[in-house]
């Protein structure tokens, strides 16, 4: 397949593009430079009737050892602007929410602190509507610019965002995000830096941050920790073939060396039906995941 000016790859191994640093192939793996060669590529693909899907820095994302029959879009540095405006800051959907947190600190701007050590980008980071330590991404956006599936630019405000606990309308609509404009406060650097550095204390005391994974796996369940039911069950430290439950915090599934996306999406199950089974709560991942399983 060949879409004119934009560089596309072959049977490109999606392991390189994840944090779980598994999976198989994607058929096509197109990186657009600009927002015009995004909706060509989308014009293209459904013209031709190509499956798609479109990720940010894999971190949140499980692809199956089979791989993924259609395109893969991945939305990078190309992608990455950061621009201020008094306490408005519009950021492109490339862009690593570290980078975003950093650029936010060094002008004085509080608010998205609890964001510093998210893995991803901004974009896939507005899609779940990500969120640490009682702050979510959603609480300080104004407005998003999204990209529908016909290849249109939309401008959204957050409210039409609907926002919600790891959701946004995307998910529903199949949007892509291109930027946001994310409304802050005045702050002092060196209490937003001094937060950060806390954060970050805490993440490496109680999560297993030396072993590839996608973060939390499931989702909060309403009234309790994913976690604290997980390892209620007695499924810390749960393996199967080089993926498991991490031992340090079970609300991670860990890459322990030489796991496939089988093992991880088996723990996955495994943990998802035994905790039914014990609790009567069904826990819902929150890692996306694409490709046969």
């Amino acid at each position: 397949m060949n879409i004119r000016g934009l560089c596309i790859k072959k049977d490109e191994p999606m392991s390189a593009h994840c944090s779980f640093k598994t999976g198989g192939t994607a058929d096509y793996f197109i990186t657009p430079q600009s927002t015009d060669e995004l909706a060509c590529a989308l014009q293209t693909l459904r013209a031709k009737k190509v499956p798609y899907t479109v990720i940010g820095r894999g971190t949140n994302l499980l692809v199956s050892d089979r791989g993924y029959r259609g395109a893969v879009i991945m939305l990078g540095d190309p992608f990455a602007k950061c621009t201020i405006q008094r306490t408005e800051v519009t950021a492109e959907c490339g862009l690593s929410l570290a980078a975003l947190v950093s650029f936010c600190v060094q002008r004085s701007l509080a608010g998205l602190e609890f964001a510093a050590g998210i893995p991803g980008s901004v974009g896939g980071g507005i899609a779940m509507n990500a969120g640490a330590y009682g702050g979510e991404l959603g609480d300080f956006i104004s407005c998003v610019t999204v990209l529908d599936r016909e290849g249109r630019l939309h401008r959204l405000n957050a409210a039409e965002m609907d926002f919600s606990y790891r959701h946004s309308r995307v998910q529903d609509t199949g949007e892509i995000v291109v930027s946001a404009v994310f409304s802050l406060t005045e702050g002092d650097r060196g209490q937003s830096l001094a937060r950060i550095k806390e954060l970050a204390e805490r993440r490496r005391e109680k999560q297993p941050l030396q072993y590839p994974s996608a973060g939390s796996t499931f989702k909060r369940p309403e009234g309790n920790f994913a976690g604290t039911l997980i390892e209620q069950c007695g499924l810390k430290g749960y393996t199967l073939g080089g993926a498991q439950v991490s031992e340090k915090h079970a609300g991670f599934i860990i890459n322990t060396g030489g796991a496939t996306s089988a093992d991880i999406y088996g723990v996955i199950r495994h943990v998802q039906q035994t905790v039914e089974q014990q609790t009567g709560i069904l826990l819902v991942p929150e890692v996306k995941m694409i490709g046969e399983f």
